[in-house]
């Protein structure tokens, strides 16, 4: 099997010398674990500019049985040679170069396997999309922890399908593009709105599965796979998912996206006064408020504990280290010293500068708000039907205009919406709520606070024009 055209743009990115992390997302069955497998190759192959002597390799899969698929199609492109030892048992695989004992190792998405990375020149990551939830996020923390460790020059590839994660990790690099030592490549269909049939069409299909123009057979099964999504809403879906790789397929469950508002409009002004959302955390949580100008101008802060330390709170939120710090240097997350619950003045002293014109916040939490300000405050009716009212506001404003969302808010809105999920009940109404309902931990409090706002500003009436009368 020869690269195709677009895995050979990836790998003159990905492996170039000035690039650490590089990630490729393309829909199912496209030679994503092959490409894993030749990068692996090449790094066991003595002479090649990938293999460095003695060095161990990582291939890392949700399971040692995907890592199979992969160690397989390594495998049958040197086991021919006689100079390499193989491991194929239940819970092991592995390849080991005999003469310069270079090595293959294969771990799961399970964070406990992957300390000791420190002298792996390259880790394969494959269909990370696949990874379980917390396991994923902790295997990918080792992988950066390793990264920055002294004298490390581990370069990490990431290659899989969006699907079936819906959100976080996985997606927010993916999102985020190409910047700094990161390379990102994305073949990924997008929902057209003028044609509602715009996923049917063969030129689309074909343009996000590059290797339907070499294999018919493929190309014969993606058209099945089609034709069954028309008859199917839920075979649409999945159609959706892992062909085109859109995973704004099913938008009745998903929250918007940070790619939504990036492709809306452009940064809006701070003239005038904001509505402002808050969702006040209860225990432990976090609290947060979103502001929204009539020019359709995001910007969200939220207020942590002091106690335990943010470096505490990543530990027990089962976040990549150091993401949480990096929203505390950004401005955005500000921790109440010393306290172990977030006061609400605290929040009230930080949105103060703003200028709110109104507070919206749950009906439950009125008078604790109405104690600390004289900022206008109007309680909001939590039901099923006024939840969905905000939410297809927040939709709308994301996907047609005119939000926009300012820079240093945009990574603390795309986490807590990544949190996010959308239920759905029996009459058609839907609100939003933690992505694990059994995670209290789920930082969903910001999303919350920007759907409170989204509601009101579209509720919120168009300023009157001057009357000019009679000339």
């Amino acid at each position: 099997m020869k690269l195709a055209g677009f895995q050979k743009r990836f790998l003159a990115q990905a492996l170039a010398a000035d690039v650490d992390t590089a990630a490729l997302s393309i829909p199912r069955d496209n030679g994503k674990s092959w490409l894993g497998a030749h990068i692996l190759t090449r790094c066991l192959t003595p002479g090649d500019p990938l293999h460095q002597p003695g060095k161990e390799y990582v291939l890392c899969a949700a399971s040692i049985e995907q890592a199979r698929i992969v160690y397989r199609f390594a495998r049958a492109e040197i086991e021919g040679s006689g100079e390499y030892h193989f491991i194929d048992s239940h819970t092991r695989i592995g390849i080991t170069h005999k003469s310069t004992n270079t090595k293959l190792r294969v771990m799961s998405s399970n964070a406990k396997t992957a300390m000791g990375l420190v002298g792996t020149p390259i880790v394969v990551a494959d269909e990370p999309g696949s990874w379980e939830v917390n396991g994923g996020t902790l295997m990918f923390d080792a992988i950066q922890t390793a990264q920055g460790k002294p004298g490390s020059k581990l370069k990490a590839i990431y290659i899989g399908t969006l699907a079936p994660a819906e959100s976080g990790w996985w997606h927010d690099p993916v999102d985020d593009g190409t910047h700094g030592s990161t390379y990102v490549q994305v073949l990924r269909g997008r929902i057209d709105k003028d044609d509602e049939f715009w996923w049917t069409k063969w030129p689309e299909i074909a343009r996000f599965n590059p290797l339907t123009r070499v294999d018919a057979g493929f190309r014969k099964k993606l058209q099945e796979e089609r034709d069954g999504g028309l008859k199917d809403s839920r075979l649409k879906a999945r159609f959706l998912f892992y062909r085109l790789n859109s995973p704004t397929a099913d938008e009745a469950n998903v929250p918007p996206t940070v790619a939504d508002w990036k492709l809306a409009c452009p940064l809006g002004d701070v003239e005038g006064f904001p509505m402002v959302g808050i969702d006040l955390g209860g225990g432990r949580a976090w609290s947060a408020a979103v502001a929204g100008w009539r020019s359709g101008r995001i910007e969200a802060v939220a207020v942590a504990p002091g106690i335990p330390s943010i470096e505490e709170q990543e530990v027990r939120d089962r976040v990549p280290r150091g993401t949480y710090q990096k929203l505390v240097d950004a401005g955005v997350l500000i921790q109440d010293e010393g306290r172990r619950v977030p006061r609400v003045e605290k929040l009230i002293s930080i949105i103060k500068p703003w200028g709110p014109e109104a507070i919206i916040c749950d009906r439950f939490r009125f008078n604790e708000l109405q104690d600390e300000t004289t900022i206008p405050i109007y309680p909001r009716v939590s039901r099923w039907s006024e939840a969905a009212e905000d939410l297809r506001a927040l939709r709308k404003m994301a996907k047609d205009g005119p939000m926009s969302v300012g820079m240093e808010s945009r990574a603390l809105i795309q986490a807590s919406l990544g949190q996010s999920r959308v239920k759905n009940d029996d009459q058609g109404s839907f609100r939003l709520v933690k992505r694990d309902p059994k995670n209290n931990t789920g930082r969903d409090d910001v999303a919350a606070a920007l759907v409170l706002v989204a509601g009101a500003m579209d509720r919120r009436p168009a300023p009157r024009r001057a009357y000019l009368g009679a000339a």
